[in-house]
């Protein structure tokens, strides 16, 4: 087996690693605290082409693929995990767009969010849960020619700044009753609700969306109606836990290397505390799971470029995105740990990525459902 990576690949690794550390790195403690939304790094990755790294040339991508956008996504996160996932939420509302949608569809809202002028968002989630897309209960009646929508959405990535919302919404009744629809910011009865304080990765806006008595024209249907359960699915695999996995993956390996550094400047009993065996011990079950969860990552996203469905390899990414997030979470604490006190000041990192690994484990789906998913595709073999 072949486990090396393409020029182009090694290429793209190095300009996300000295971006990282060039653009975010020392901007992550201030973006972190104040929670301001940084839209000029964005534009910067959009115009690197990294927004649409999956997206065909003919609506403005450079399409290297997922293993291509694993890798960056990981690089990002390693030095700030907001914006890695901002490049899992963003690509959420074009994957239906360019699944689902018309051409006429494709070409006009794809192009300007891979450019960085506009920000898309894909609104799931509802209070009554969003493991669960069946219990959906925001409905869109059809009266002529609109849709008329009503019902709301919540923990909505980009919610509150998106330019464009991909929603699902219920047309009719069971599985086949729910449908996928875009709607453009300024449309009357499309409103952004509260934005929520998070824990963790909060340059992130994340926010309630609501709709009251929101006319939506005929055409803003993506698909027919009853697509909108299996434009949810392929989306939240493909880009949403894939693209979390990467977050995931970036935070995991930062608090291991920045653990490892750390150990090996601390001078105690006049050595370095690297030379402790119960630190040893620590920074080598780091050093393990973060190259298992690389490769459990890399080896779903590489299924993805090689043709196989997320129904197909519906395994591979739930075992992927419940190891990542869980070792990034172990990791973090284990940095807090090494770095005594100092883990608690945001100037060392740790307690940041802490905080973030906490987002981590739910968004993409909860690491219960993850585990439902790998059992139910386990048994049946």
């Amino acid at each position: 087996m072949d486990f090396s990576f393409t020029q182009e690949q090694e290429m793209l690794r190095k300009a996300m690693r000295e971006f990282a550390e060039k653009e975010l790195l020392p901007k992550a403690a201030q973006l972190d605290e104040s929670g301001e939304f940084p839209r000029d790094i964005i534009k910067k990755l959009a115009d690197l082409g990294i927004i649409g790294i999956v997206i065909p040339t003919e609506y403005g991508g450079s399409p290297m693929g997922h293993l291509a956008r694993m890798i960056s996504i990981e690089e990002l996160s390693s030095a700030y995990a907001s914006i890695g996932l901002f490049l899992q939420a963003n690509p959420l509302g074009m994957w239906p767009i360019l699944h689902f949608g018309t051409e006429e569809q494709k070409k006009r809202y794809i192009p300007p969010v891979v450019d960085g002028e506009k920000i898309m968002c894909m609104a799931v989630t509802e209070p009554t849960g969003g493991s669960d897309p069946q219990s959906i209960v925001t409905r869109a009646k059809l009266e002529g020619n609109f849709y008329v929508v009503n019902g709301s959405k919540c923990f909505i990535t980009n919610g509150a700044i998106a330019d464009t919302c991909v929603f699902i919404a219920r047309t009719g009744e069971g599985s086949k009753g729910l449908s996928a629809f875009v709607v453009e910011k300024g449309t009357p009865g499309f409103e952004p609700g509260m934005r929520e304080q998070n824990a963790g990765m909060r340059s992130m806006i994340v926010s309630e969306i609501i709709f009251k008595n929101c006319k939506i024209p005929r055409e803003n249907l993506i698909g027919n109606e009853g697509d909108g359960l299996r434009a949810t699915l392929k989306t939240v695999s493909e880009i949403g836990r894939m693209g979390n996995t990467g977050v995931a993956l970036g935070i995991a390996r930062a608090s291991y290397e920045t653990a490892l550094k750390y150990a090996k400047d601390k001078q105690l009993y006049g050595k370095a505390i690297a030379e402790l065996q119960a630190i040893q011990f620590m920074l080598a079950d780091m050093c393990v799971e973060t190259d298992a969860a690389r490769w459990l990552a890399y080896y779903a996203a590489w299924l993805l470029d090689q043709g196989k469905t997320s129904r197909e390899i519906a395994r591979e990414i739930a075992t992927a995105k419940v190891y990542s997030s869980e070792v990034a979470r172990r990791n973090a604490l284990k940095a807090i740990q090494i770095h005594g006190a100092y883990g608690t000041l945001p100037e060392f990192h740790a307690m940041r990525y802490l905080r973030d690994a906490l987002e981590a484990i739910s968004a993409g789906g909860t690491n219960e459902i993850m585990r439902t998913v790998i059992g139910r595709e386990i048994t049946k073999e």
